[in-house]
């Protein structure tokens, strides 16, 4: 072909343009930095002047204009730069196809769009000296990130060829890359526009042409250096779980529960206000000691009956290890059907499970009648697909922490003496880090070839820490302290809204009639000093413990006149207590306290549990314990939180909370169990105007303004709150009332120590960081709520969509801390606001067990403390 119809095929292929992704799933056949590729046996040769021909061409072309490859190539010649008809007049895409196939955005691609004012640090409080773990990424001026589109012609589908081909030319574009099959990115400029190379299969010649595009900023590069990382990762033998890295030549051994504890490393680079930084955080992954075929071995020989049954509902869901390769697997299904000796397909040919261990890994398969486990993987090349494994249980190894390994209190101790680091065990496994990356060749020139280099003298920075808080009881207030912890005051001191205990039921098992005196003799000693008066309750005695017994009991005694019902069981059984709740919450609607039997029969700690109880039920009956001093009027404070079931992933509960009075002690709760597919904020939104029509027939008005704190959003769900979320919020407050809406991030690597050099500590409730390690052009910052006696305190990262009432960096902060201090489940601070920790509370009850909407008359009180 030639002329037209020869310019024309060189722009008229399509090809999707993939996203760099810093997940090993979607980059596992090219880690983007990998040049060791075989070579083809076949001539090649450059032809980088193709380019400047073909702009010669194009000139000597007469060509009227009009429509269609005329107009196409009339617009070429209206430019002088190859690079520029590239990038303006021709992108290799139609406008359909660019939006089909553009690659998710990475939020730092949105940081720009979001709330942003001119000033985000705040300056109340006294300054103190700080840690934190980062170090700083230096980037080489004089070297860069250079993107490049690659095309094929004839075309070929296979990204493996692709790869072999454009690997035959390393010696001119380098040995340092990352490719996708399509987009190509390299830290050297080539010398032309578009660099076309020969490579021969077969019979056949394939040209490669490679178009330059841009150079790329730094904010669009921070997917990339992750990818780096995770290279580096695997330089030093590290093993990578999710998104972490594990070290299995150091793992700790605990013989008696057949456990090993892996350490390893959670790292992260993104741009914050102090530069390009990597955030650098120890972690442990759990791993059991037994295969998977020993664990099936135990399910049968205690249930051999309904040996299926128990074994998939024990494996299922959980994820597994198999150190032949270091890979881990999600098991998806357990195939009784089917066992070693089956057959399975392979590129050549037909083989057996038990000959392909033998073959490629040099295993040899004790068990041959053992089933198999299924697991299902997505496909990278095309996501309607997916990519079944078949697995040796006699080869896996489970990872994580079992239910029951979490019950047995005293494992979880001597678990945690390895997984609870503190802060200066955390600094010097981040110079261990440091020094691993600077001792390892190949991890330092990865570095090199990039024009990267890591220094380790960055993590100092100045934060402020808040004047301590006043907590106010009904007749009386006392200082939280430095500490912000005022449990022995809590029960000490009468309840800031009492409701007397006049009508209440006691249900409990003739059996357990030890507990129920128990409780009752405590009730008698202690709501004295709570400031409350509690009646006798009517007794109701149960001569078995299943559950229809319950269910009866509850329906022939509760009355209007009953204030609570108070369940005292023989042991904890989950069936039991949704069926307890789902009565009490929606059937016949009454704040109900479910209470553990065993834990009323333990003299020495019987009169702290049941002061604990009996605040617990002040505030199911719409009382509250304490307060703090919020000087605001008028003003609605809300929070909103989200429960996901992982094993019943078509429904997802959210949860929205609302303060009603101006001491900030009394809530609106409300939950929403949405399908699959369905928006979370309309359920959000129907609750929000609920809770402003209540908030009126209170307070004889709407509020001036509304702070929303929202809690379950991650950074790549950001911008869709922004954009979303906040404007269904704007269009039910119709001018009216102003919003103020800040995310809440709990789940974060970020880690701040106080002290000198070498004496780490943790650093005082009341700590805020709002500088340094703030993101680039983000309204964020760090506050650290809570005072840990154990490990390392975790900082919860605020970020400030919305403020529309102008408060400023110094009120948010502030207010964010003193909401900390009124979750009435605990006399001290907690890591998030009061209102998401409601939210969370309310949504996990309704997700986990109730599973139905609430009965209004509840809705007013927190009866699901």
């Amino acid at each position: 072909m030639s002329g037209r119809g020869n310019l024309l095929s060189l722009f008229n292929k399509k090809t999707r343009t993939s996203e760099i992704s810093s997940s090993n799933d979607s980059q596992e056949t090219d880690s983007g930095l990998d040049a060791g590729h075989s070579r083809s046996s076949g001539e090649s040769r450059e032809k980088s002047l193709i380019g400047s021909k073909l702009l010669t061409s194009l000139d000597q072309l007469n060509i009227s204009n009009g429509r269609g490859r005329a107009q196409l190539i009339s617009t070429f010649k209206s430019n002088t730069k190859l690079g520029v008809v590239i990038e303006k007049d021709c992108n290799l895409h139609s406008e359909d196809d660019r939006r089909k196939e553009e690659p998710k955005v990475n939020i730092k691609d949105l940081s720009d769009t979001l709330f942003y004012p001119n000033n985000v640090h705040g300056s109340k409080g006294s300054t103190i000296s700080l840690y934190c773990n980062y170090l700083h990424l230096s980037t080489d001026s004089n070297r860069g990130v250079f993107h490049y589109e690659v095309r094929f012609f004839p075309h070929v589908d296979s990204v493996h060829l692709r790869m072999k081909y454009l690997n035959e030319h390393k010696d001119i574009i380098g040995g340092t890359k990352t490719f996708d099959g399509t987009t190509l990115y390299l830290p050297i400029l080539l010398p032309e526009k578009m660099t076309v190379f020969v490579s021969r299969a077969e019979d056949l010649e394939v040209e490669i042409r490679i178009l330059f595009k841009k150079k790329e900023s730094l904010k669009n590069c921070i997917q990339l250096y992750n990818i780096i990382f995770d290279r580096i990762m695997k330089t030093l033998n590290y093993v990578r779980f999710d998104r972490k890295q594990y070290d299995p030549s150091r793992p700790k051994i605990i013989p008696q529960a057949k456990l090993e504890v892996w350490p390893g490393y959670v790292t992260a680079i993104d741009e914050y206000e102090g530069g390009l930084m990597l955030c650098c955080d120890v972690s442990h992954r759990i791993l059991c000691q037994k295969t998977v075929l020993d664990m099936l071995v135990d399910v049968y020989q205690q249930n051999a009956i309904n040996y299926q049954e128990f074994a998939k509902k024990l494996l299922i869901g959980n994820i597994i290890l198999t150190r032949y390769n270091n890979r881990t697997y999600k098991i998806n299904d357990i195939c009784f059907d089917q066992s070693p000796k089956c057959y399975f397909q392979t590129k050549s040919g037909s083989t057996s499970y038990l000959n392909y261990y033998k073959q490629y890994h040099n295993i040899n398969i004790k068990d041959v009648n053992q089933p198999l486990l299924l697991s299902i993987k997505k496909s990278r090349t095309n996501s309607e697909d997916n990519i079944q494994f078949c697995l040796i249980p006699e080869l896996c190894f489970l990872t994580g922490l079992r239910d029951e390994v979490r019950s047995d209190n005293k494992l979880m101790r001597e678990i945690a003496t390895f997984t609870r680091v503190s802060p200066n065990q955390r600094q010097s496994a981040l110079e261990k880090f440091f020094e691993n990356v600077a001792k390892t060749p190949a991890a330092r020139d990865l570095l090199d070839s990039w024009g990267l280099s890591l220094t380790n003298n960055y993590n100092k920075l100045n934060g402020r820490q808040m004047d301590s808080e006043q907590i106010y009881f009904a007749k009386n207030s006392v200082s939280a302290g430095k500490n912000a912890e005022f449990s022995k005051y809590a029960v000490n001191n009468e309840m800031f809204k009492v409701v007397h205990l006049n009508k209440w039921i006691v249900i409990h098992l003739r059996n357990d009639l030890r507990a129920a005196n128990n409780l009752l003799e405590n009730v008698k000693l202690c709501c004295k000093s709570l400031g409350m008066s509690v009646s006798k309750p009517t007794m109701i005695s149960l001569d078995n413990d299943r559950i229809d017994a319950y269910i009866q009991a509850l329906r022939r005694n509760i009355t209007k006149e009953v204030q609570i019902v108070v369940c005292i069981c023989h042991n904890s059984r989950d069936d039991r207590y949704s069926a307890i709740k789902k009565i009490c919450c929606s059937e016949i609607p009454i704040p109900s306290q479910v209470i553990n039997a065993k834990t009323l029969l333990n003299e020495s700690k019987n009169r702290s549990i049941v002061q604990k109880i009996l605040l617990q039920m002040n505030c199911k009956m719409g009382g509250s314990l304490w307060t703090i001093k919020i000087p605001f009027r008028n003003v609605m404070i809300c929070g909103i939180d989200s429960y996901h079931d992982p094993s019943n992933r078509s429904s997802s509960v959210s949860a929205f909370v609302a303060s009603m009075d101006s001491s900030y002690t009394q809530w609106y709760s409300k939950a929403v169990v949405q399908t699959k597919g369905e928006e979370i904020v309309n359920g959000l939104t129907a609750s929000f105007e609920s809770a402003l029509k209540l908030y009126k027939k209170r307070n004889g008005f709407l509020p001036e303004s509304v702070i929303i704190y929202r809690d379950g959003v991650g950074d790549g769900q950001l911008n869709v709150c922004s954009k979303y979320e906040i404007p269904q919020f704007e269009a039910v407050c119709e001018s009216r009332i102003k919003i103020s809406f800040i995310v809440v991030q709990k789940r974060i690597n970020t880690r701040i120590f106080a002290g000198i050099d070498n004496q780490l500590e943790n650093p005082l409730p009341g700590t805020i960081v709002d500088k340094h390690i703030t993101r680039a052009h983000m309204y964020d910052f760090f506050l650290v709520s809570q005072s840990v006696r154990q490990g390392t305190v975790t900082p919860t990262h605020f970020i400030v969509l919305r403020d529309d009432a102008k408060y400023g960096p110094d009120i948010i902060q502030k207010l964010s801390y003193k909401l900390c201090f009124l979750y009435y489940n605990w006399a001290g601070t907690v890591r998030t606001p009061a209102c998401c920790m409601y939210a969370h509370k309310l949504a996990y009850l309704i997700g986990q067990s109730i599973q139905r909407d609430v009965a209004d008359v509840l809705l007013d009180k927190l009866f699901y403390l």
